[in-house]
């Protein structure tokens, strides 16, 4: 870990020097969310030609998210920031709530729909036709799936391939999960798993592709022939997001999440790439916002180097008053069921798992 992150610099400098590098100390605390071009080469950013099919499936049955919706609402977003006359109205967030609970088909008894259009008719007055049209298109997005009361909503960054999050979803079937992926290739290879497990028939003719109508309230069919069916298909509270979940955390509304995973991110160990880690001070902030009363953030590594970061990170803002470490951390069952293939892998070239969870206070 770069120690001018963390730490002031020493008593002896002058106040120049001092004030160097403390702006220097701000800037590697800023998450960098744009990757350097060698780390998107070796990453592999696009599936294949079947993953990529996947996606745009499970994208029009409304399990993944689209992308271009996505970037709408964030042009949308930020114009509203920039605007005078919207952005009083913005402050509250009741518009991004309400847009939210559609897209991911989430019933919310507190919902006020009629909040939402005076602000996007306010927004969308532009000269710019083009512009206004993609706000109304944006503004008009809505789940296919039929939305469902869920008692609690977690969000997961970056899930790899998907299995902490497929059975974490098996696992808590009241709970909405959340998962953000960069990797294209990581979200076509879990919703291939998802579509598989669901029993999904859908059939591609060229550029069209017929889908059957799925209805979440009943199960297509029972692992055992002799077991009751179960109350609702596999896999119907989860939702797929591509990109990096660190930028989505502002677009979400106010106290709308319960708790946020983070099992083995990159760790970026070399000190000069401190700042493209996931836990940031600006990160947690915005995390702070997103989490309900008592939301957790929990966090899994074998790199020691992002355990250690982590934890100076955490308790650098926990002496704001804004953290808590809950120690010991709750056990790995609840929130990390299984052992990935990475973690696998680590542990076979003698790494070690190292755990933490942080409660908003």
């Amino acid at each position: 870990m770069e120690a001018g992150a963390i730490s002031s610099s020493d008593g002896g400098c002058s106040d120049e020097q001092q004030e160097h590098d403390e702006n220097h100390s701000q800037e590697v605390q800023k998450y960098e969310a744009r990757k350097p071009k060698w780390w998107m080469k070796l990453s592999g950013r696009r599936g294949t030609r079947a993953q990529r099919q996947t996606i745009e499936r499970m994208t029009k049955c409304g399990y993944c998210f689209s992308r271009q919706v996505l970037s709408d609402f964030s042009r949308v977003n930020n114009s509203a920031k920039h605007s005078s006359s919207a952005a009083e109205q913005l402050s509250s967030d009741s518009w991004r709530r309400v847009w939210w609970n559609r897209s991911l088909a989430i019933v919310d008894e507190n919902d006020d729909a009629a909040q939402v259009t005076p602000i996007i008719d306010t927004v969308s007055n532009s000269r710019n036709v083009k512009h206004a049209q993609k706000i109304q298109s944006m503004y008009s997005n809505k789940s296919p799936l039929v939305p469902q009361k869920f008692e609690r909503i977690v969000l997961e960054i970056g899930f790899g391939s998907g299995d902490n999050i497929l059975a974490n979803a098996m696992r808590h079937k009241n709970t909405l999960f959340v998962g953000s992926e960069i990797h294209q290739p990581g979200c076509g290879t879990v919703l291939q798993k998802m579509e598989a497990e669901m029993g999904l028939k859908m059939r591609a003719e060229g550029s069209d592709i017929e889908e059957k109508k799925i209805d979440t309230t009943t199960s297509i069919s029972s692992e055992n022939s002799g077991d009751a069916p179960n109350k609702e298909i596999a896999f119907h509270n989860v939702r797929i997001l591509q990109g990096d979940g660190v930028k989505l955390l502002s677009h979400l509304p106010c106290k709308y999440l319960d708790a946020i995973l983070i099992t083995f991110p990159d760790p970026w160990p070399k000190e000069g790439h401190s700042h493209w880690r996931v836990v940031q001070p600006n990160v947690l902030v915005e995390m702070h916002r997103v989490l309900k009363c008592d939301g957790k953030v929990f966090v899994a590594t074998d790199a020691e180097c992002f355990n250690d970061w982590t934890r100076n990170i955490f308790t650098q803002e926990s002496s704001k008053g804004d953290w808590e470490e809950m120690n010991p951390c709750p056990d790995r069952s609840a929130w990390l069921p299984i052992v990935s293939y990475y973690e696998q892998k680590g542990i076979d070239e003698g790494r070690h798992t190292m755990l933490q969870c942080w409660k908003k206070k």
